[in-house]
């Protein structure tokens, strides 16, 4: 049960380094692990690629400028 609750700290981890919310020393700890871990760094590198095939691969929709200035008008209605 221990292995499984690490292992869920370095998910957690990862995730929040990809979304810059860790703290620099917490970002080199974590570098740090990825180089001396063989499982933390199979984590960080899987994470890393999923993350760049979403960004590569996924598109966003086009907003029209009609429906962002909408939005922008409802926001200062508020």
């Amino acid at each position: 049960m221990g292995n499984l609750h690490n292992v869920n700290e370095i998910q957690d981890q990862v995730n929040l380094y990809f979304d810059n919310a860790l703290g620099e020393n917490e970002k080199q700890e974590l570098l740090h692990k990825v180089d001396i871990d063989p499982r933390c760094s199979k984590i960080f590198n899987k994470e890393k690629n999923f993350r760049n095939f979403i960004k590569n691969n996924v598109t966003r929709p086009s907003v029209s400028s009609d429906f962002i200035q909408l939005i922008k008008d409802r926001i200062r209605v508020i």
